[in-house]
């Protein structure tokens, strides 16, 4: 979890003056939900991100924090909540064969038992589960056999 929690101060820095914001990090592309952005907005949408992990918590030094357990130079895809009601999640799609990356749009699609391993890390009704955040700019969306995670800077 500390390798994690170094990733993610480290992405704090790329969200400063956004709620949800999307960027390339080198050939893989970050997609950034915060709580509260420094002009005062709130989104709500790492709160319920975070409470739909079904994932133990693990302390950091940001404070109790959630992540999928996925091979890492696939996807990174954490939680934390920093103080009350203050949380941020970010989700790194790295360049693989799951990935479509290109300017302000990521996406992540994996099928079979791969999504299926990656559903049972969520709470879900056991058919299917679709998450937007409030922004309107990143979807994810599971079943047990294809696991997406989309976001496009438009909206999705």
């Amino acid at each position: 979890m500390r390798f994690f929690a170094l990733i993610f101060v480290g992405l704090l820095s790329l969200n400063a003056h956004a709620v949800t914001r999307g960027n390339f990090m080198g050939i893989n592309f970050i997609v950034n939900i915060t709580s509260n952005s420094p002009d005062g907005s709130n989104d709500g949408s790492p709160q319920v991100l975070y409470g739909l992990m079904n994932r133990p918590e693990q302390s950091s030094m940001l404070g109790p924090g959630k992540a999928l357990e996925i091979d890492k130079k696939t996807l990174n895809f954490i939680c934390a909540k920093k103080a009350e009601n203050n949380y941020h999640c970010a989700i790194l799609i790295h360049k693989t064969a799951f990935a479509l990356i290109g300017p302000g749009r990521g996406k992540f699609v994996m099928q079979g038992e791969q999504a299926k391993a990656l559903f049972d890390q969520f709470h879900t009704n056991g058919v299917s589960l679709t998450f937007k955040d409030e922004a309107g700019k990143t979807l994810v969306h599971m079943t047990p056999e294809s696991f997406i995670i989309e976001y496009n800077e438009q909206g999705v």
